[in-house]
């Protein structure tokens, strides 16, 4: 079950967690934060930033980013961890930002980790 006391602190560390990805990433194939910056068209403290945990960043740079490592998108993301779950007001967020689309997909990606769940 979700714990909304807990999301605050939980966004934080999703966000730490996945700039850390990034900048590990970025490193391994010798890039530049001003290389990506000039890429996804921010500035490089903007990377910095992301990198850092500090700024989110968008899903359309996710994807400049995984084109650019040649990754999945998903392999910015940390596993879910048990005892999260996707809520009707998180998939009506996903619908409103991204569309029926996402939204049917998010519902298909966790119904099918609840059933592999031992």
């Amino acid at each position: 079950m979700r714990r909304p006391a807990d999301d605050a602190f939980a966004e934080d560390e999703i966000r730490a967690a996945i700039g850390k990805r990034i900048s590990e990433m970025r490193r391994k194939l010798g890039l530049s934060a001003k290389r990506v910056a000039e890429e996804l068209q921010i500035s490089r403290e903007a990377v910095t930033h992301i990198e850092t945990g500090r700024n989110n960043i968008t899903a359309v740079s996710l994807w400049k980013l995984a084109t650019l490592f040649d990754c999945n998108i998903a392999d910015f993301f940390p596993a879910v961890p048990d005892g999260y779950a996707l809520t009707k007001v998180d998939t009506a967020k996903i619908e409103q930002e991204a569309g029926e689309r996402a939204a049917r997909w998010a519902r298909q990606l966790f119904t099918s980790k609840r059933r592999a769940t031992p």
